[in-house]
């Protein structure tokens, strides 16, 4: 019985990591899926294949509320805003688009 015990509560650690360890696309709204993608489409002329990996990638480590935030300073003109997690964001986002843009 004792044995039991050891095995379960790594393996409830690794359910309790996986679910709320991980982000996925689906965190983000369809608005807010759309929004990026008409962002890095038109703004940044980066192509829908381009663009729907960089929204994949930037999903797994970027909350919704931070994207939200990014793409209304980007609306705005990417205004002079010295936020530590927009410029955080920024260069998440550049990385993932030149990294979905070299495959």
């Amino acid at each position: 019985m004792r044995r039991s015990t050891y095995v379960s509560i790594p393996v409830f650690a690794l359910v309790l990591l996986t679910a709320f360890g991980a982000r996925s696309l689906e965190s983000y709204s369809p608005a807010q899926s759309e929004q990026f993608m008409d962002w890095c489409t038109g703004a940044k002329s980066a192509t829908e294949s381009t663009c729907s990996c960089t929204l994949k990638s930037v999903a797994q480590t970027v909350p919704a509320a931070t994207l939200a935030q990014f793409l209304t300073s980007q609306a705005s003109g990417g205004s002079f805003n010295f936020n530590a997690s927009l410029a955080s964001t920024g260069a998440m986002v550049a990385s993932s688009l030149a990294s979905c843009a070299s495959r």
